[in-house]
């Protein structure tokens, strides 16, 4: 009987890890290095101080609208270094400078997940668009 309750105790604690963290709406968060914020819905969107942030990653279906409520995984190199699960429609991040990998699932949806590389650096903002034309709006 022990044998199996420490088993599903295994099981449990790596299921536990596999979900991303709600993050807080407009708040930043630090995230091994990187610092993140869950934004883009409603007028904290428009916020000033959000445009000091290097990359900004949109979530949108095939007709360019705007999709709130994605799980996005951020790696550099082969390093997962953030995983979040985000209300909002925006994710802005500030890290060290390099080649960065993001892959985001809609929360709720069938659509299949969207990806893109992105290189992390001072200057204008960068928009990474991840677009979900497979995502199916509810008539």
């Amino acid at each position: 009987m022990l044998k199996y309750c420490g088993f599903a105790g295994v099981i449990l604690a790596l299921t536990t890890a596999a979900i991303a963290d709600p993050m807080p709406m407009d708040r930043a968060v630090q995230m091994n290095g990187l610092e993140t914020v869950c934004t883009g819905v409603g007028e904290t969107k428009d916020d000033p101080q959000w445009n000091a942030y290097p990359v900004r990653v949109e979530f949108s279906n095939g007709g360019a609208q705007y999709l709130a409520g994605a799980t996005l995984r951020v790696s550099k190199g082969r390093t997962m270094i953030a995983e979040m699960d985000c209300a909002g429609a925006w994710v802005l991040l500030r890290g060290p400078t390099g080649n960065y990998h993001v892959t985001a699932t809609i929360d709720g949806s069938q659509a299949r997940p969207a990806n893109a590389r992105f290189m992390m650096r001072n200057g204008a903002q960068k928009r990474v668009v991840l677009r979900f034309p497979d995502f199916q709006i509810n008539n």
